[in-house]
């Protein structure tokens, strides 16, 4: 029983190491600001992020940072400084990949740009939006600044968690682990006739396969682990308690016989 209750322990402890690994921050970023402006022609955004980025821990050659993007639908991506050797996304993410590694303590700035699709709705007339742009579950941020701006000749008929007029700008410091901002805005008087099929709601993400073998290769290891613990825990009860890995039967001169407790023919047989 004792045995038992170590390895539960044991099992606990190393859960517990994951969990501890899993908040340990990597990165730590100084700044975040982000502008988004409509475009009229098509309702897409283009968004602008510019970012102080201080790594916590070697971030080697060929290891991308990633940054939430709203969907899959990326067009026109563009680095705006000279340290970003290229950019890549999916249906979640903005992968930014550097000219060079970086050590430890050592800070990036960088920026990049984006054309963003399927980012308004229509209500009747009006054109409206709601967009929070990528935040951060694993690292810290100093203080994010979010600008929205209206179309040249185009005045939002209402802005909710912004101040204004135009540039709408939120400002935050010290935002946690997940924490975000969010804007939403409303245009009547829009220019142009949008189709509803451009629109939010009518998104379909784009097939996404190396996210589907990450997944996959998850949750083999997740079934490995938990094969591991309860197999651990079945040994080390009293008695036997059956199973596939126990012997019952065993091939002796081309013939099955069953097995005894040494793992030999049972006697008689």
């Amino acid at each position: 029983m004792l045995k038992k209750l170590r390895i539960l322990l044991l099992a606990l402890l190393a859960a517990l190491c994951c969990t501890v690994t899993a908040w340990a921050d990597y990165d730590y970023i100084d700044r975040y600001d982000v502008t988004a402006a409509p475009n009229v022609d098509d309702g897409s955004l283009t968004i602008t992020v510019d970012l102080t980025w201080t790594a916590l821990e070697e971030l080697p050659y060929g290891q991308e940072l990633k940054i939430g993007v709203p969907n899959g639908s990326v067009r026109d991506e563009e680095a705006l400084t000279d340290n970003i050797e290229r950019l890549s996304f999916d249906n979640s993410y903005m992968y930014v990949y550097f000219v060079r590694g970086y050590d430890d303590g050592e800070t990036i700035l960088f920026a990049y740009s984006w054309t963003q699709e399927y980012m308004y709705n229509l209500d009747g007339g009006a054109v409206t939006y709601d967009y929070t742009p990528g935040w951060f579950d694993e690292a810290r941020v100093g203080q994010m600044t979010f600008t929205w701006t209206d179309p040249d000749g185009i005045t939002a008929s209402s802005v909710s968690g912004a101040s204004g007029p135009t540039p709408y700008i939120l400002e935050r410091e010290n935002l946690s682990h997940g924490e975000r901002l969010n804007i939403s805005v409303r245009y009547d008087n829009w220019p142009t006739a949008l189709d509803e099929s451009g629109s939010a709601d009518y998104y379909e993400p784009q097939d996404d396969g190396d996210s589907r073998i990450v997944a996959m290769i998850s949750l083999v290891i997740v079934m490995v682990m938990v094969f591991c613990i309860v197999y651990a825990i079945t040994r080390a009860s009293d008695g036997y308690r059956g199973g596939f890995c126990a012997p019952r039967y065993v091939f002796v001169n081309n013939l099955w016989f069953p097995a005894g407790p040494d793992g030999r023919p049972k006697p008689g047989s």
